[in-house]
């Protein structure tokens, strides 16, 4: 992303599409204000999906998009056929998916940004069914599966959350490939969009939760558990929630109780959801939330900004918002029957996919609380090192594994010797070049499975190995995983009869105890290194030998920041909990999502165009009103032409859309090239219905006019 002249970071976005989708661009604009950002969409030229997914210099695989949208429509692919029957139309879309599969895999490596293909709706009068249109569906999400940086939106998805009965504009269809009403466009762009916003911020790790009027309804210390309720409302919260710790979220309770209170309530309510198992940590007491909330974050090793924070009591929301900002807090609606509509409209839960690694991460947590409390029982580092009884396995990656190498690039700041971030993608395509090769480590102890922790990608050149990067979690650091992995470094460039490992290194702001353990390890080692903030270079046979010792010393303390926190992927910043709970409140339908965006060239849902009754008006006078709001422009003259104002064909298109709901007429946009001026389309208006004598004899010039007039 990157940030304006003016200070304001931009999003860009590039956008492909096989109708005409330049109405989509408002909502795009809409959210992105929303989020203190300024939307930049470019669209490629009309009805050239393919074209663009196959050309690396096209404007979809852009290299400074920050995300590749394209938008389906399968029954624009028999648009142009001759009197088809089902069966060719049946062939002509598979043959289409197939080959629209293979270019965006393709396209999948020709740039780094994600790419996002969002299905929507056919015409009214399409011949494909519903069973056909989830059939097509289901093709392209298993083709497209494969690839971490491809996401799919299918037209149940956005009709989930964001539903339009009346959503097809047959005239604008007619007129200029524009099929959908203003509501369904928002509802396209919205949907997307929750996908980009999700892969560009920092990832939330925690949730929160208070237990009275939030978990269940009621106050179990007062009512018992078998007083409390546990209506459909949260039920649904609570299957909400197992849903987030399944994606990998860890959960964990905080409430004003008597601890045995709570603890009954999970004893003796089979009917919960949520179980002891997928609670990590509880701080059940009568101390104010925000300082237990900073508790949970210590014993995590978890940043705040990684904490989400559901409670029913705006007073406890405001205190945890003053006391702890860096917290997204989001209270809930006092009417329960509104809860589970909340939760789906609550943007901060969003996720696209996760890892195995992700989906284990309550385990994963549990164990480490294991592990500190012996730390904190063992006389020694010595000792407790002794005891962990580490098993450290180090491999050559695997093609499964490959996610999350690159999801470790991404998260890993602090002990990374060079944070690059790499796609999947670039993963695949370097390890596709000559010499480079990439292994990763998995580390168990007596608690438990930490997981894929490690990385390392080397090149092997003919007289040394370069170590291009280096990563660890920060979860097993100082336990000698690194030093291991440094060892096995050394031992492949011995068995390939390279003398020298090369270990690039780049300094930043966060990667101090890197350093620090690279300092460590070469603090006697006397076979010359080149400048520390470059990197060092060693023997094989040194690196080969290296052995770690408790105690030995070497690491800096993880700050706080790094705690398996936020993710250099995160280019967006997470925000403050007033936007995303107004999303949750009071954007959460189509409706008052387009309410909410101006109205250059959009008819807003639920407001007519002109305030005033057009019988109190002229007809010179509304159609000034329609031009001036479409064009975005005051003071247009009565005998100024519309293309000489700004006016497009797509604008064309929305104009004469209001001029004929406006005077129940029939314009074509034959009528608004020959009626050019306001003065000119009054007397047309004005005289008897207009029809389509001349259509006919002029719509093909008026198309080929219409590329080149948008732009």
């Amino acid at each position: 992303m990157e940030i304006s002249k003016t200070g304001i970071p931009t999003l860009r976005l590039s956008i492909a599409s096989t109708f005409t989708c330049d109405p989509i661009q408002p909502s795009f604009k809409l959210w992105g204000s929303k989020f203190g950002f300024q939307t930049d969409v470019h669209f490629s030229p009309y009805d050239q999906v393919f074209q663009e997914l196959l050309s690396q210099s096209s404007a979809l695989n852009h290299p400074e998009n920050d995300a590749r949208l394209v938008f389906l429509k399968f029954d624009d692919w028999t648009r142009n056929l001759s009197n088809p029957d089902n069966s060719e139309r049946h062939s002509h879309i598979i043959a289409s998916i197939q080959s629209f599969c293979e270019y965006a895999s393709s396209a999948a490596s020709l740039a780094k940004s994600p790419l996002f293909v969002t299905i929507a709706r056919n015409s009214e009068k399409s011949h494909i069914n519903p069973e056909q249109q989830a059939a097509y569906e289901k093709i392209i999400k298993d083709n497209l599966s494969e690839h971490t940086n491809i996401f799919v939106t299918t037209t149940g998805d956005t009709d989930l959350k964001y539903s339009v009965e009346d959503y097809y504009d047959s005239q604008r269809d007619q007129l200029g490939h524009i099929p959908f009403k203003a509501e369904y466009f928002s509802a396209l762009a919205t949907s997307v969009f929750r996908k980009v916003l999700a892969s560009k911020r920092k990832p939330y790790k925690v949730i929160v939760l208070d237990c009275d009027n939030t978990l269940w309804g009621g106050v179990c210390g007062e009512e018992g558990p078998e007083g409390i309720s546990l209506s459909e409302p949260y039920l649904k919260l609570q299957s909400f929630m197992l849903e987030q710790v399944t994606s990998g979220k860890i959960l964990c309770l905080c409430s004003k109780n008597v601890p045995e209170d709570v603890q009954r309530v999970f004893n003796e309510r089979p009917d919960m959801i949520i179980k002891e198992e997928h609670i990590v940590g509880s701080k059940i007491n009568w101390k104010p939330k925000f300082k237990n909330i900073q508790d949970l974050a210590d014993e995590l090793n978890l940043g705040l900004d990684s904490f989400i924070f559901v409670d029913d009591n705006p007073v406890e929301c405001a205190e945890v918002r003053v006391s702890c900002p860096e917290v997204l807090t989001l209270n809930l609606p006092a009417e329960p029957g509104k809860i589970p509509g909340f939760l789906d409209h609550a943007w901060a839960f969003d996720f696209l996919r996760s890892t195995s690694e992700d989906q284990q991460r309550t385990k994963l947590y549990k164990d480490n609380l294991k592990r500190s409390d012996y730390r904190n029982a063992s006389s020694s580092m010595k000792d407790f090192i002794e005891g962990l009884n580490i098993d450290i396995q180090i491999a050559d990656a695997g093609p499964d594994e490959l996610n999350r190498v690159s999801q470790l690039t991404y998260r890993t700041n602090q002990f990374n010797f060079t944070t690059i971030r790499r796609s999947e993608e670039e993963i695949k395509n370097l390890l596709g070049r000559d010499g480079y090769s990439c292994k990763v480590c998995r580390v168990k102890d007596r608690f438990g499975d930490y997981g894929l922790v490690g990385v390392m990608l080397y090149q092997s050149l003919s007289d040394r190995v370069v170590l291009d990067s280096f990563m660890l979690s920060c979860r097993v650091l100082g336990r000698g995983v690194e030093h291991q992995m440094l060892n096995s470094v050394g031992e492949v460039a011995q068995e390939q009869g390279i003398p020298t490992v090369q270990i690039n290194f780049e300094s930043t702001d966060k990667n101090q105890p890197a350093l620090n353990f690279l300092k460590s390890v070469f603090s006697e080692f006397d076979g010359g290194s080149y400048p520390p903030e470059s990197g060092y270079t060693a023997t094989s046979s040194f690196l080969a030998e290296l052995r770690y010792a408790p105690d030995m010393g070497g690491q800096s303390e993880i700050e706080p920041e790094e705690k398996e926190g936020g993710s250099a992927k995160g280019i967006i910043e997470n925000q403050n909990s007033i936007i995303f709970e107004e999303i949750a409140r009071d954007l959460n339908t189509v409706l008052k999502i387009t309410q909410q965006i101006p109205q250059n060239g959009l008819r807003v849902a639920g407001n007519k165009p002109v305030s005033v009754k057009k019988e109190d008006r002229t007809p010179a006078s509304i159609i000034t009103d329609i031009w001036e709001s479409i064009l975005d422009r005051k003071g247009i003259g009565p005998h100024q032409h519309f293309f000489d104002v700004g006016g497009t064909s797509l604008k064309a298109v929305e104009v004469l859309s209001r001029l004929n709901e406006e005077f129940n007429k029939n314009l074509t946009i034959v009528s608004l090239f020959e009626h050019s001026t306001i003065h000119s389309l009054a007397k047309l208006v004005g005289s008897a219905p207009v029809g389509n004598t001349q259509f006919n004899k002029i719509l093909e010039r008026a198309a080929s006019r219409r590329d080149r007039l948008r732009r």
